[in-house]
């Protein structure tokens, strides 16, 4: 059950077998379908397929309506919502892994990242504020690429909870930096009182969650119930 002060986050594998990738594709509408043909990689596409179907099918648990028949809309950034419905959720996909945030009433987002080899230092001289670049630097290079990456999700679940997408630039998101500390939103551009956590997963990821009030437990669904 999903009460008012509680989050739920969903985590499922992308890679599936043919069979499964057509059943979840039997939830899609036309235009979804089509977006997902239009992918040049094929591997891709199917994990577009997988992704989107997953979220009707997660989405159908709480709504009781069957996956095909539920009315998704999205605001001016993207941000998608259910129409008619106060429920609120937010995915993120990345490599061979989705995450999902439901929320019964507060707006949420969430961000995941496949931790792979970039130039760190570059990005964050140029994205982050000058606190966030200091104490990016002051750490051991080691640890700057997970450091990064687990800024970096913070910095995009905020702006996916706001709805807002890089309207806000990311410099006036100041979140933490060492990887080691928990998530926090040090200072942003809106006075909405916003809760974040790092997500829980496997050491090749970085997530976060960021929910718009207060909330008692992240609960964490282990099995998919369909």
């Amino acid at each position: 059950m999903l009460l008012n002060r509680d989050i739920h986050v969903w985590e499922i594998a992308l890679d599936q077998t043919s069979d499964r990738i057509e059943e979840l594709s039997q939830c899609l509408t036309e235009q979804e379908v089509y977006r997902a043909a239009r992918f040049i990689n094929p591997t891709h596409g199917d994990r577009w397929r997988v992704a989107r179907g997953c979220l009707r099918r997660i989405l159908s648990q709480y709504l009781d309506l069957n996956p095909e028949r539920i009315s998704l809309s999205y605001g001016q950034q993207g941000k998608p919502e259910i129409e008619g419905n106060p429920i609120q959720f937010n995915l993120s996909h990345s490599h061979d892994r989705a995450v999902y945030a439901i929320s019964a009433k507060h707006p949420v987002g969430i961000d995941l990242e496949h931790i792979h080899p970039i130039n760190a230092a570059e990005l964050v001289d140029r994205f982050f504020s000058a606190t966030e670049r200091q104490h990016f630097h002051r750490l051991h290079c080691s640890e700057q690429l997970t450091a990064f990456f687990h800024a970096w999700t913070q910095k995009e679940a905020y702006l996916k909870a706001c709805g807002t997408g890089l309207t806000i630039p990311l410099n006036q998101i100041e979140v933490s930096i060492d990887p080691r500390t928990p998530a926090q939103i040090i200072s942003s551009s809106t006075p909405q009182r916003w809760q974040i956590a790092k997500l829980k997963v496997s050491p090749e990821y970085a997530g976060a969650v960021v929910i718009g009030g207060d909330f008692n437990s992240i609960e964490y669904i282990d099995k998919l119930l369909f």
